[in-house]
């Protein structure tokens, strides 16, 4: 009768900690789907400073290239 109560009681454990694991990925995975969606002040500024430069290097690939048309 132990026996089988401690089988129980392991069953139970093992159970449990498949559902804690399931919880801690999903939990990670929302912890990274805000961190992707939630940009710092810095990583804002990058973002900008980037759209900028790659608005002027085109500006000046089109000017080139409508020079030498």
């Amino acid at each position: 009768m132990a026996i089988d109560e401690f089988d129980n009681l392991q069953k139970e454990l093992e159970s449990m900690k498949k559902r804690y694991a399931k919880i801690i990925r999903e939990k990670e995975k929302s912890r990274k789907r805000q961190q992707d969606v939630h940009f710092t002040d810095k990583d804002k500024q990058i973002l900008i400073e980037s759209f900028v430069i790659g608005a002027l290097i085109e500006n000046v690939i089109t000017k080139t290239i409508s020079r030498l048309i």
